[in-house]
């Protein structure tokens, strides 16, 4: 099977002689250096010939012994072996230059094509690229992407919005949808946590902007798909990284395989004293993954348990912000306010194939969460698990001028959500103050085709068939009986994408697509305890227009303009330190630019030497807007910045060194919703530099980095809208690191 890391490539080698024949005998394997995949595609050159191979093995005899042999792949640095003995058996890994991306299989849509082919705007993050990052945390990778913006106020504290879609969220990331393989990772009411995954064991991320509810669900903003690493070679690998503000990571990572079977098991922890005060972490990562493949069944498990305990700085005023912001919010710092869960989820996905253009998928998967929180207003105690199942049937047809492809799909999922708050008595807990239990399901039942047309043109048209329902259950009657139903009325959302090919490099593309956000059970709750039934679920429709092209061999770059339109904006508006409500307070328009460019500028035997620049210009703006008898249309939206440019050089030395250099702008972003107060613009360097090798089975990595290079003083996260609590100034702002240093070294030995 082709590995989305197929173009990522080069070299380092075991050699094992054996006796020598009459005839010269050669046989081996070539494997990625990075992830150890077989490379699917090389050549061997003796003297003035070269003979193809596949699959990851050759076995080449000849006549004469060689004096050397050369192994080269496309996107990977040509390796020279000296040949001294008759018969060898060996095995060549290959160090891989800095690849074009556009040219990586992604997964989305379950297409299986290139992402230059894919019709749609697709965001890709390697393996290499999260861990070649000076920053222990997810924003700084993500960030790198245009149109997808992750604040981050602490390791347990983010939000992710892609194309200004999620801002309205307090403190986590909604309305966008995210997988761990075949494992949805977002809950009943559309909240993510992403910042408690196991980067070591994501073998890439793939971000679709824009809705993709036709094949994905309720996810107005996007999908993320973090692709799990599949175990595939037998190695213990061992890593530590160290950083500023005593922060230790480590990660033992232990793989059995075999031609038809794969396990893995991963054990990570970090610590961090952190940046501010009341900001310790502590995390623990247990995954374990396993593949098994026989005859035309595939088996794929995943399991994983974390373990976090955090302190919570919250954020602070300006004054504080300005001076000295390392301190905790004052109420926060007082109370040593903390979260604390242990979550565990799973699955398992069995794909048959029926035959050579048919197949069947289905997953079934589950979590379990438990939270305990302690803030200065109350303990808020959570237990939720869901269970659900995913299933798709594909089905392919082929004629003399085209092809068509069929996909027919359902996603159940069934969530029970129980949460408390007690009082906080010096830290211990008090009386009761709610008591709640919830119910939350939904299902989706989702079509996708394909027609290609001559390889020219690519048609992909999908239909989602949404239907939510919650059930609550209030155990606290002190205060009245606030229990009931409400089911949202079925979304049918379409998406319609088209590829035509100009030419070999030259591609246009064009989406349409529908997306929604159901609102959650507490936005519809009132302050007095009744349920607004009125309160409708946010849509919108996305409409974009893209190119894709390269230019010889070492420049390609993709532009697209979209305008995404939402309509029955959800509004968060807030009724107590702890509390907020939700409304439908108007719409907004997303308009924006989106363009990447990537260019090959050296390459050489020796050396490959990437520029890498993307950028994202927008004017997203409150189309109708009145909260509170407040008319806000026609003001920015809050919470995301209008301008965002990313500038990257990438090198790599076939000796195994690499350098990476990241230079980053962020516009203002507005805070308060009638524009009167907004973020200042900033910019951030980081710097990362490494070496790797591999001696016979074992391989090293050595590297280190700077985040904030320039030291600069910024805001990494704002809380939108918030309120002064008795005398004091609002507290807007979340800082940014300042100057701060990672270090790493790998191990990794091979049996």
């Amino acid at each position: 099977m082709k590995s989305t890391f197929s173009k990522i490539f080069t070299a380092f080698f075991l050699l094992i002689p054996f006796s020598s024949h009459a005839q010269f005998h050669i046989e081996g394997q070539v494997l990625d250096a990075e992830t150890e995949l077989p490379v699917q595609a090389f050549v061997i050159r003796v003297d003035s010939t070269e003979y193809p191979f596949s699959g990851g093995t050759f076995h080449l005899q000849i006549t004469q012994i060689p004096s050397q042999l050369i192994f080269k792949a496309k996107d990977y640095y040509s390796f020279s072996l000296r040949i001294s003995s008759g018969t060898t058996k060996i095995s060549i890994r290959l160090l891989p230059e800095n690849v074009n991306i556009q040219e990586v299989i992604v997964k989305a849509f379950q297409s299986g094509k290139r992402l230059f082919d894919t019709p749609g705007s697709i965001g890709l993050i390697s393996n290499r690229d999260l861990l070649r990052e000076p920053a222990f945390a997810l924003a700084p990778s993500l960030n790198k992407i245009a149109g997808v913006w992750m604040q981050s106020g602490s390791i347990n504290t983010n939000r992710l919005t892609i194309r200004g879609i999620g801002t309205r969220s307090p403190y986590g990331s909604n309305k966008i949808r995210a997988y761990y393989g075949d494992i949805p990772l977002t809950n009943g009411v559309g909240e993510t946590t992403l910042e408690d995954l196991d980067l070591e064991q994501i073998a890439d991320i793939e971000i679709i902007k824009g809705p993709s509810s036709g094949f994905y669900g309720s996810g107005l903003g996007g999908v993320l798909l973090f692709n799990p690493v599949k175990p595939v070679r037998s190695q213990f690998a061992q890593q530590v990284s160290i950083g500023s503000f005593q922060t230790i990571k480590y990660t033992g990572k232990l793989v059995i395989a075999s031609p038809n079977a794969g396990h893995s098991l991963v054990y990570n922890q970090i610590h961090s004293n952190g940046y501010r005060q009341n900001n310790e972490t502590d995390r623990h990562n247990l995954t374990w993954t396993s593949t098994v493949t026989k005859n035309r069944t595939k088996i794929d498990l995943l399991a994983a348990f974390i373990k976090m305990d955090a302190f919570i700085p919250s954020s602070i005023d300006l004054k504080t912000f300005q001076e000295t912001p390392q301190k905790a919010a004052a109420n926060w710092a007082a109370t040593r306010g903390y979260e604390d869960y242990s979550k565990a989820f799973g699955g398992i996905s069995v794909v048959q194939t029926l035959n050579k253009n048919g197949q069947v998928k289905i997953s079934t998967f589950g979590q379990f969460n438990k939270n305990n929180e302690l803030r200065p207003f109350n303990i808020l105690q959570e237990k939720n698990h869901y269970l659900g199942f995913r299933s798709v049937l594909e089905k392919k047809y082929s004629t003399a001028n085209a092809t068509t492809r069929l996909l027919l799909g359902n996603e159940y999922f069934n969530e029970n959500y129980q949460w408390q708050t007690l009082q906080n008595k010096n830290r211990i807990a008090g009386n009761l103050l709610s008591d709640n239990l919830e119910f939350r399901w939904y299902n989706n039942l989702f079509f996708l085709t394909d027609l290609n047309f001559q390889e020219k043109f690519l048609v992909s048209a999908s239909l989602n068939w949404n239907q939510t329902s919650y059930n609550y259950e209030d155990h606290f009657l002190a205060d009245g009986d606030q229990s009931g139903k409400h089911r949202f009325n079925p979304v049918i959302s379409p998406r319609l994408a088209a590829t035509w090919t100009v030419s070999e490099k030259f591609k246009l593309y064009s989406v349409v697509s529908h997306g929604f956000s159901p609102p959650t059970l507490e936005e519809t709750l009132m302050p007095n305890g009744q349920r607004n039934t009125s309160i409708k679920p946010e849509t919108g429709w996305n409409i974009e227009l893209g190119t894709k092209a390269s230019i010889g061999k070492s420049i390609s770059f993709e532009l697209s303009a979209y305008y995404m339109k939402v309509r029955n904006l959800l509004v968060a508006r807030r009724t107590a330190e702890d509390a907020y409500m939700g409304i439908n307070a108007g719409a907004t328009n997303h308009p924006g630019l989106e363009f990447k460019l990537d260019y090959k500028l050296i390459d050489r035997p020796m050396w490959s030497t990437f520029f890498r620049m993307n950028a994202n210009l927008t004017r997203y703006r409150f189309a109708e807007f009145v909260d509170n008898g407040n008319n806000y249309s026609g003001n920015k939206l809050t919470g995301t910045p209008a301008t965002t440019t990313n500038w990257m050089l990438e090198t790599t030395n076939s000796k195994g060194l690499f350098l990476n250099l990241h230079y980053q702008t962020v516009g203002r972003m507005p805070i308060r919703d009638d524009n009167s107060l907004s973020s200042d613009a900033y910019y951030l360097a980081n710097l990362m530099a490494g070496y790797e090798k591999s001696f016979r089975n074992l391989s090293i990595s050595l590297s280190s980095g700077v985040q904030n290079l320039l030291n600069t003083h910024y805001t990494s996260m704002i809380l939108i809208n918030a309120s002064a609590v008795g005398n004091q100034a609002p507290r807007y702002y979340y800082p940014g690191l300042p100057r701060n240093y990672k270090s790493m070294v790998s191990l990794r030995y091979s049996f």
